[in-house]
């Protein structure tokens, strides 16, 4: 009777008891499996349906820009891609950051992308800005570009000799550039310390505006862009005096580099590349990227970036984030040697 009063129902109660404990653990683990194989066949099924919509790809400066200009061949051939328009939005101002600050605030849906630049990397460690690079999804790089220096016809210049000696003669002569933080920014900046003469500088909102500065007689000299500006040149609008990159563009081989012209080591190039804002998912940045490496691959588009003063590029995600992060850190060490700052 003991037994049957005390033993038995303590067995009983812990044999129920392991029951539900096993039955518990069995229903987790085919919980957690069928939640894991949702996660696998969502993401297989987001990869093949996106896009559904019109993407936007911000180019964060004015139109005629280099970064205008190569968001509309990008977005022409990714909407043939894509099968879903791709529509350019301006929005410059602030050196990038305004069109910067924009898309790494937007949903990180893969409809909103940027066609960044040199800039993103550069300008956190020479003005404020209200973003991070940890922000922003790399997605492809797109092209690089270097700098020109041209001048106004009605400049009596045709070397970089003449032009230093013009502004040695009349220190403070008005130099513009696509605005702070641009590589024509830094180009004019690094020219500036390595003639040791006195400009005084002009920034515009970005490349389309420096232009129109330069034609209209607003500003006698500029640094500039080869993908905005190389046309302008061509059509004897504007005079080129020389580049920033160590080597002469295959495009315009009589252009001389600035090196050559007498300011040795001289050597800039900008960059350009497609960014997503933080966290979009990563089977949205795989299939954006193949496009893009696609569209950069198609000869007509190379032949016309190369044609504009550009190197087509194009790259994996990873190859481009580690790209941006090198040179994160290269203008991080670049602005503590020498102090440069975006007044």
């Amino acid at each position: 009777m003991d037994t049957m009063n005390g033993s038995l129902p303590n067995r009983f109660v812990q044999s129920v008891i392991r029951y539900l404990d096993e039955t518990r653990r069995a229903f987790t683990t085919v919980l957690i499996g069928t939640i894991t194989l949702a996660g696998i066949h969502g993401c297989d099924s987001l990869a093949q349906t996106y896009p559904t919509r019109p993407l936007t790809l911000v180019a964060p400066s004015t139109p005629g820009s280099a970064p205008d200009v190569l968001s509309r061949i990008v977005a022409m051939r990714l909407s043939e891609q894509l099968g879903q328009q791709v529509i350019v939005s301006n929005r410059p101002g602030a050196g990038t950051n305004i069109g910067s600050q924009a898309v790494a605030q937007a949903q990180p849906d893969g409809y909103t992308i940027l066609l960044g630049s040199i800039a993103n990397t550069l300008n956190p460690h020479i003005m404020r800005v209200n973003y991070r690079v940890e922000d922003f999804s790399p997605i492809s790089s797109v092209a690089a570009a270097p700098d020109i220096l041209v001048v106004h016809p009605s400049v009596n210049a045709a070397t970089v000799a003449d032009l230093i000696a013009q502004i040695r003669s009349n220190p403070g002569m008005p130099a513009g550039h696509a605005g702070l933080g641009t590589t024509p920014h830094l180009s004019l900046e690094l020219f500036r310390r390595a003639a040791n003469i006195e400009v005084t500088m002009v920034p515009f909102k970005g490349g389309g505006e420096a232009q129109q500065g330069i034609l209209s007689g607003q500003v006698p000299f500029m640094f500039a862009t080869t993908i905005g500006v190389l046309p302008r040149v061509r059509a004897n609008q504007l005079r080129a005096l020389a580049i920033s990159s160590a080597t002469r563009l295959s495009a315009a081989k009589d252009i001389p580099t600035l090196d050559e012209s007498g300011l040795a080591g001289f050597d800039v190039v900008a960059w350009f590349g497609l960014f997503a804002p933080g966290g979009t998912p990563s089977e949205i940045i795989e299939r954006l990227s193949r496009e893009t490496r696609a569209a950069l691959s198609s000869p007509d588009t190379r032949k016309r970036l190369i044609e504009l003063g550009a190197e087509p590029l194009g790259s994996t995600p990873a190859e481009f984030a580690a790209y941006v992060n090198r040179e994160y850190l290269r203008w991080q060490k670049f602005s503590r040697d020498t102090s440069l700052r975006a007044e």
